[in-house]
């Protein structure tokens, strides 16, 4: 699969998880620098892979509606 555009995205969390996210982040750099967008996309892949959450995106069709616009995702390759 071709690497996606990506595109901006924008939250507000409160202090004590901007602060702690901060804190993590250099501990994870073993080999790969972590970003802020990085922790985003993970943390927002599990959020989608969650059982209720998947549920929707399966009942409304969703992923009909990323081919349509000639996207693809690889969000739920590894969960059977």
């Amino acid at each position: 699969m071709a690497k996606a555009k990506t595109v901006q995205f924008r939250a507000q969390v409160p202090q004590d998880i901007d602060f702690l996210i901060r804190a993590i982040a250099p501990f994870k750099n073993a080999g790969k620098d972590w970003t802020l967008s990085d922790i985003v996309v993970e943390a927002l892949t599990e959020w989608l892979r969650k059982p209720e959450n998947r549920e929707l995106v399966e009942s409304h069709n969703i992923l009909e509606g990323l081919e349509r616009r000639g996207l693809a995702t690889n969000v739920y390759d590894d969960i059977p």
